[in-house]
């Protein structure tokens, strides 16, 4: 029998319940043997066997307890207690234990009822000993025994229960103290869901205890941070106290710099969790100096990024319901010395927070500050410049506010989204110098690579009319004019038709982007800032915003319609007449030759453009607009001539006056006729350009005759130095011009025949002189023919006359 029970325990060691089971099931064999044996047994082997099948009753309860047999159970306990005086401390303490292992495994399963039953009953069995009879563990079983009681009373969660558990617990005090199971036991009461009203006070004094009493170990100052936790969601200044004692009474004292940082970190946390309106952050301030001056470094950086992390919801909440004083607080904080080993991008995070309090209470001196307390590398991060550059719009240091676009642009390669915010923020405040200059940069930045997301006209345009709203500006009385302003109009317009010419000449397709709409806009916009600032802008100006409107025209889609052709042929027609017009200007006042000669190039490739167009339009467009155009013509062609003089192109010139029959005045040919007169041209290709002058105009019937007169004296003292037959030739048409002249009521003026006469007299001299008697005779009576259109009564035939017959002649 002996064997048999040993062998059951061996196997409920090893929870074998069925083995064991089996071992019992031959024990119980035994069990009539010993009651039928009588007096054939001693007293102590009847002793001995009372105890055995006691004990194999324990053992019976045991295993119906494991294989979940609760009714066998109860049974074989009611079996084991009716030999409970035979019992010895041993059996008792055996049988208490197995009651034990019931109840707590009852606890575990959350069935209280049973629980309490069971420990009951392991309280009563070992209870019915003394203490100093049982053996050293019997003082802790008994510990445990109460311990799973208590704990299961208060799980009933009513109040009879929860009373009995205190009184056990009372008990269990005044026998042991200050112990930590008590400690906890008084921790669970007290926080018990049946509880009226948590003590607050009381449960912290028991941590308190607790934190006393206990050795440090990682499991009890887990432990100890858990239940000052739990106090936090009761208590949140209790709790704050509790564990500020923890910390200044055992951590620090006790010197445990392992526990530290996870104190500090919780501290914050549950400073960070106040649902009150106080601003306590003075107060944390204190307490990590505190820290700080104990443990003489800072904490890790795993720590402080914990910290940290819990700070910055509170910076955030802070700022988020516009309390920007206390978010400055907590950023302060955050920067505290105990965090130095934070890392430069959370410094430079927290930093630029302060910058967003600072800019939102509107202290530019001490965001001032706060930026140059920064490292150079924080100061040069994309984020700080954009807040700097903030604060510099807001206090007028355009200066620092252009430096921080550059070093914003020249950080951000692929991403606009910053420069955007810069215009935005310029434009909500209305500085329109800082949000120009931040578009111009977005626009240098992505001019040839448009990142996704960006219609880049649409940024043209804006810049553009941002331009030209500041320009207006500038011209009304009393601001001060910038003339900047219009260059940089140029400069945008010439950017446009540069990316659109790139765009068009590109495989790839761009009609999403340069669509038939943007031409048009940009094309007529460019023509009328030329046209409309024509007399303020220098020609030079008006010129560049032509060239543009030019590029955008020449560049515009195939597929429009024909009213669209002939609205941008006359806007051609125009830029041509008008650029080829300032073009002269600029030319006439040039120094340089070259450059000079340059400009008188493009003049003509501006004139050949516009007979271009209109050679090609003339045919559609009404009497009106070709009348204009013809009138624009007639001008142009009048540069074209000056320009081909310039330039030393003589073979062009005669095809040129042939053109001036468009015009219907006569000042087309004076013009060409005073250019070619004062043109570096050699004499047999002026006399021959100036005669066709003179003709076209005769011929046109324009020309009036003192102006005429005029022309053919210059033409004839010319020909006559260099080509006789010429100069001959241009006396017969000097008579015929005169005699015409009768006839009208514009005489030939008698100064110019009187010059004409006089000279062609000399010139009969020289060859009479010559002794070229023949050709003294022509000359002579030419002289004659002409000098009698004078009026002058016939005095300077009679004079040449009188001259002829002196020297014996009979002319």
């Amino acid at each position: 029998m002996r064997t048999g029970v040993k062998a059951a325990k061996t196997c409920m060691e090893h929870k074998r319940s069925n083995m064991a089971l089996k071992a019992l099931g031959k024990v119980s064999g035994y069990q009539e043997l010993i009651k039928t044996s009588g007096e054939e047994v001693t007293k102590d082997d009847q002793d001995i066997c009372d105890k055995l099948l006691a004990e194999y009753y324990i053992l019976r309860t045991a295993v119906a307890w494991h294989m979940e047999q609760l009714d066998i159970a109860e049974h074989m306990y009611h079996k084991s207690t009716s030999h409970e005086k035979k019992l010895d401390a041993a059996t008792t303490e055996s049988l208490a234990d197995v009651l034990f292992e019931m109840g707590k495994e009852l606890l575990n399963k959350k069935q209280y009822k049973l629980s309490i039953k069971w420990s009951q009953r392991a309280f009563d069995v070992i209870n019915g000993w003394q203490l100093d009879e049982l053996s050293n563990d019997a003082s802790e079983l008994r510990i445990s025994i109460m311990q799973v009681l208590i704990k299961a009373l208060i799980c009933l969660e009513d109040d009879d229960s929860l009373a009995e558990a205190q009184k056990l617990l009372d008990i269990l005090e005044r026998e042991v103290g200050d112990k930590l199971v008590v400690l906890l036991l008084h921790l669970e009461i007290l926080s018990a869901p049946n509880c009226k009203k948590f003590d607050s006070s009381a449960y912290s004094d028991v941590i308190i205890r607790i934190m006393r009493v206990v050795y440090l170990t990682e499991p009890n100052f887990n432990l100890l941070m858990f239940h000052i936790r739990k106090l936090n969601d009761k208590s949140p200044s209790l709790a704050c106290c509790t564990i500020e004692e923890l910390l200044s009474k055992r951590i620090l004292v006790d010197g445990l710099s392992e526990f530290v940082e996870r104190i500090l970190v919780t501290r914050v946390w549950m400073e960070v969790g106040h649902g009150d309106d106080d601003d306590r952050t003075q107060y944390l301030d204190t307490i990590l100096s505190k820290i700080l001056a104990n443990i003489k470094n800072p904490i890790s950086p795993q720590a402080t990024l914990a910290a940290q992390t819990l700070i910055w919801k509170k910076i955030e909440s802070n700022y988020a319901t516009a309390q920007y004083e206390k978010a400055k607080r907590w950023c302060e904080l955050a920067k505290h010395p105990i965090f130095e080993k934070s890392g430069e991008l959370n410094m430079a995070k927290i930093s630029r927070k302060l910058l967003l309090c600072a800019l939102a209470k509107k202290e530019m001196s001490n965001a001032r500050e706060i930026f140059f307390s920064m490292t150079e590398a924080a100061r040069n991060e994309p984020l700080s410049r954009f807040l700097m550059y903030k604060i510099a719009v807001r206090s007028g240091d355009d200066d620092m506010a252009v430096e921080c676009l550059h070093k914003i642009s020249s950080a951000t390669v692929n991403d606009p989204s910053l420069l955007y915010a810069c215009c935005l923020d310029s434009q909500q405040i209305g500085n329109k110098p800082q949000l120009l200059v931040t578009l111009q940069l977005v626009l240098d930045k992505f001019r040839y690579e448009t990142p996704p997301g960006t219609h880049l006209p649409s940024l043209l345009r804006l810049t553009i009319g941002l331009m030209i709203g500041m320009y207006d500006e500038t011209i009304k009385p009393g601001v001060k004019h910038e003339l900047n302003i219009v260059e940089k109009l140029c400069a945008t317009f010439e950017s446009a038709a540069s990316l659109i010419s790139q765009a068009r000449d590109s495989t790839k397709s761009n009609d999403l982007v340069w669509s038939i709409d943007e031409h048009e806009w940009f094309s007529k916009k460019s023509y009328n800032l030329a046209i409309k600032n024509l007399s303020d802008w220098h020609p030079r100006q008006t010129l560049r915003m032509l060239h543009s409107c030019l590029v955008f025209i020449n560049k515009h889609p195939l597929d429009i319609s024909q009213q669209i052709s002939d609205n941008l042929s006359l806007r051609k027609l125009f830029c041509e007449f008008t650029a080829a017009t300032a073009t002269i200007v600029l030319a006439r006042a040039e120094d340089s030759i070259e450059i000079q000669l340059q400009q008188y190039l493009n003049i003509r490739k501006h004139i050949h453009s516009f007979e271009a167009v209109l050679e090609v339009k003339k045919d559609v467009m009404d009497m009106q607009a070709r009348e204009d155009l013809n009138r624009k013509l007639s001008i142009l062609i009048a540069f074209d001539f000056e320009a081909a003089c310039r330039l030393k192109a003589w073979d062009d010139l005669e095809k040129i006056v042939f053109k001036a029959h468009i015009s219907k005045t006569g000042r087309i040919y004076e013009i060409m006729a005073d250019c070619i007169l004062c043109a570096d041209i050699p004499a047999q290709a002026l006399v021959a350009i100036l005669k066709k002058i003179i003709n076209e105009a005769w011929k046109a019937e324009t020309l009036d005759t003192a102006k005429l007169a005029k022309y053919m004296r210059c033409l004839f003292q010319i020909a006559i130095s260099e080509n006789a037959e010429l100069a001959e030739e241009l006396l017969n048409q000097v008579q015929i011009h005169a005699e015409e002249a009768l006839e009208t009521d514009q005489k030939y003026p008698t100064e110019e025949l009187e010059w004409i006469a006089i000279r062609a007299f000399n010139h009969a001299v020289d060859l009479y002189c010559c002794h070229d008697d023949d050709r003294f005779i022509n000359w002579s009576s030419k002289s004659l023919n002409i000098a009698q259109f004078c009026m002058d009564d016939g005095a300077l035939k009679r004079s040449l006359q009188n001259k002829i017959m002196k020297m014996k002649l009979d002319v």
